[in-house]
């Protein structure tokens, strides 16, 4: 099972590897953990909590924000 399906959360992913469109996000290492164009981890992979838990609060951001 991957992590975004354990979350109960649609989502897409995308492997970034434009330095252009990598450096957009202002971000000066790798690798780099980005969540609706929210630079959320740079430097090292989180663990799998914690991306879930990033995943869940991204989440329940754009639900709030549709409301």
């Amino acid at each position: 099972m991957s992590l975004i399906s354990e979350t109960g959360v649609q989502a897409d992913i995308e492997h970034v590897r434009d330095l252009k469109e990598i450096s957009r996000y202002g971000v000066m290492g790798f690798p780099a953990l980005v969540i609706n164009r929210k630079v959320k981890a740079v430097g090292s992979v989180p663990s799998r909590s914690k991306i879930k838990e990033l995943i869940r609060e991204a989440e329940t951001e754009i639900q709030h924000n549709k409301a």
